[in-house]
């Protein structure tokens, strides 16, 4: 693919041979005035032009089973880690459509955010109709969003994001400085709420929680072949299924945003696992009351949860609690944590001992890698004998 699209780039040449700032309809190209009939934008820079396509949608309206003004609210919340401590506008709902996967030689064709704006929330797309118009491409998208954005993508802090700073480097003499950008991962997020509850965190997936089911869509990755085609023939209903793919994939970081936010805000009730995953997330980043208050909510919890629970009272100096848990959970990392605790807070050695010889059956009975078993039974050995010693004195 990117041996055709260099191809292109040497058919159409690397100069502009039009003069591309119609200022009366009768100067547009044919291929300009296509895109003004279908309601879209021709922006121009320097010699260069894009399209751009406004979509607004009333706060009313629905992207799967709720409305955009439950998503416009559920922004306002404070509640890390989903908080965005930015103003509502320069929270971006963004996506890109590339000629490939990675590379410098991949180029983005297609960009584009969902935005609130007032009392609506704002669809914008940009169209590279060219591959060399990319430093008209990136002028206008970095003039719309401003100095200071937040992110909100899918898969985008890994590929979108550094797709863009990479074909930004190639234009960046011409076009303004990139913004400085925080970022919210909506991958990320959804593994670690959903994290043995889904076989796939395709956003096609992640769609099936919010109601949303695709109609007519144009797969991704036949993306660049229809781009490869457009740039050839320069017809705009060649890229209609890609420009409609890319419009659902921005609305559905909408409407998924709100559902992660109301799982995490207990707003929408969650299955006990799900609950335990948010609660050993926000353990994880040390957000210690909103995890106590989902472990809390949890009906029941797996081994690994009692065990992490125990861990996060440990934590917060509730050693009685603690100590409930780790009985709960079972495992051989829970009695080491158990003898720990009668060690040095019960100050009982025998008790500590009888913990410390229940972890070592389980893990020799348990499926570990040889080196990291054979590591955890010498600790054990010195626990051992430490508290045999101990118990004599």
């Amino acid at each position: 693919m990117k041996n055709k699209l260099r191809r292109m780039l040497g058919a159409t040449g690397g100069t502009n041979e039009k003069t591309i700032q119609p200022e009366r309809q009768e100067e547009w190209t044919e291929e300009q005035a296509a895109w003004r009939d279908r309601g879209a934008e021709i922006l121009t820079f320097e010699e260069e032009w894009i399209v751009r396509i406004d979509k607004r949608f009333e706060l009313e309206e629905r992207h799967g089973k709720r409305s955009f003004k439950e998503a416009h609210d559920s922004l306002q919340l404070p509640h890390p880690p989903l908080g965005l401590d930015v103003p509502l506008d320069r929270i971006i709902f963004f996506d890109t459509e590339t000629t490939g996967l990675k590379g410098a030689g991949t180029t983005i064709f297609l960009l584009g955010f969902a935005r609130f704006e007032g009392d609506s929330l704002l669809l914008r797309q940009y169209f590279l109709p060219h591959p060399h118009f990319e430093a008209a491409f990136y002028h206008h998208f970095l003039e719309d969003i401003g100095d200071e954005v937040k992110f909100v993508t899918y898969n985008g802090k890994s590929f979108d994001w550094p797709q863009v700073k990479t074909r930004h480097v190639f234009v960046r003499d011409r076009v303004p400085k990139l913004p400085k950008a925080g970022h919210l991962d909506l991958l990320h997020v959804c593994r670690r709420m959903f994290r043995g509850q889904e076989d796939s965190f395709r956003l096609g997936r992640m769609e099936e929680r919010i109601g949303h089911e695709r109609e007519d869509d144009l797969p991704g990755f036949l993306a660049p072949m229809h781009y490869f085609q457009y740039v050839e023939h320069q017809k705009p209903e060649i890229m209609d299924g890609v420009l409609k793919h890319h419009a659902t994939d921005c609305l559905t970081l909408v409407s998924l945003y709100d559902e992660c936010n109301r799982l995490v805000t207990h707003r929408e009730e969650a299955l006990p696992a799900v609950r335990e995953n948010i609660a050993v997330w926000l353990a994880d980043l040390k957000i210690d009351d909103q995890s106590v208050s989902h472990f809390e909510r949890a009906s029941e919890l797996s081994e690994s949860g009692w065990f992490r629970q125990g861990l996060l009272n440990k934590r917060l100096k509730k050693h009685e609690e603690a100590a409930a848990c780790f009985k709960k959970s079972g495992g051989f990392l829970s009695y080491i944590e158990l003898a720990k605790y009668a060690e040095h807070i019960a100050k009982d050695p025998e008790l500590a001992y009888d913990y410390t010889e229940q972890a070592r059956q389980l893990l020799e009975r348990g499926h570990l890698l040889a080196s990291r078993k054979e590591r955890l039974l010498q600790q054990l050995d010195h626990r051992s004998n430490r508290l045999k010693r101990k118990c004599r004195s």
